[in-house]
């Protein structure tokens, strides 16, 4: 009796009913991504203040070289995933024409505007999303361990400072790919067209710079520099968070889970911040209304 009655109980009291183990599992859900955001937010503000501080140490990079480092990776790496998956979206645009055959003469515009009013922002955030954690988080995880190792405190690089780089190099890069990916897939669809439609380069053209407006432009950097940023601060936070350093196997699983929830973290934060984009400033924001002409009515 006395032993069943142990084996049914916890350490720290008796056990959670089946029925309400979800509840348990959806709040410490809740209560870790609440703890992670606030941890991201206070990163960001240190981050500021190392902007704002500059170079402390004379032996330490200055920022601005630190973070053109930063940068070049980040093209050098987007720079062919951005345009591999444009070139997917510039010929599923192109190819929407022809299979309905009721714009084709605006196939320029629905490339170019749909491009840049929504695709190539959010397509080149979801692919950084994906690439920056991969890199960043290892890189900062080893930095924070060798810091944790080292003797000399004062020498050690703030996380404000280490965030700082990679945050400002983020909010750059992204705006930049996004463009790119802009150019990208107007080309695909641009020889979409003319291939599977026989549309005149003269056409397509002509529509996309009717259609086209700078608000559109000014959104795709909007949107790309707030990506880049969010997707940034996720991938930091969870590089320098004290978690994952148990040695052996368990370091090693720990990093690749802070890697996937960085990743997951920032899509679904650029998800959101684009229905948001969309719900208050397309949708509420006259300026914003569509642009396009009405479909023909019989």
């Amino acid at each position: 009796m006395a032993m069943t009655a142990s084996a049914n109980a916890t350490p720290t009291g008796p056990a959670t009913p089946t029925l309400l183990a979800p509840i348990g599992w959806i709040g410490r859900a809740a209560s870790a991504i609440l703890g992670h955001l606030g941890a991201s937010l206070l990163l960001t503000f240190a981050a500021a203040g190392a902007v704002l501080r500059g170079r402390i140490h004379a032996d330490e990079p200055s920022l601005r070289v630190a973070t053109m480092h930063e940068l070049s990776w980040m093209l050098g790496a987007g720079l062919p995933l951005v345009g591999l998956v444009h070139v997917a979206m510039g010929s599923f645009l192109s190819m929407q024409a022809y299979f309905g055959s009721t714009f084709v003469d605006g196939t320029g515009a629905v490339v170019g505007v749909g491009l840049l009013r929504n695709l190539a922002s959010i397509m080149t955030g979801l692919t950084l999303a994906g690439l920056l954690p991969g890199r960043i988080v290892p890189e900062l995880r080893r930095a924070r361990n060798a810091a944790t190792a080292g003797d000399d405190a004062a020498s050690r690089p703030s996380p404000g400072r280490l965030a700082a780089a990679r945050i400002l190099a983020a909010v750059a890069a992204t705006p930049l790919l996004s463009l790119w990916g802009c150019v990208v897939g107007t080309v695909v669809g641009w020889k979409s067209s003319e291939a599977l439609m026989g549309l005149s380069t003269d056409m397509y053209f002509l529509m996309l710079v009717r259609m086209l407006w700078f608000r559109d432009v000014v959104g795709v950097i909007v949107k790309g520099m707030t990506f880049g940023l969010v997707t940034a601060v996720l991938a930091c936070a969870e590089g320098l968070a004290d978690g994952g350093s148990r040695p052996g196997a368990d370091e090693a699983a720990a990093l690749t889970t802070s890697v996937v929830r960085a990743a997951c973290l920032a899509m679904a934060a650029i998800l959101l911040i684009n229905m948001t984009w969309f719900l208050f400033v397309y949708h509420a924001v006259p300026i914003y209304g569509p642009s396009l002409l009405q479909p023909p009515t019989p």
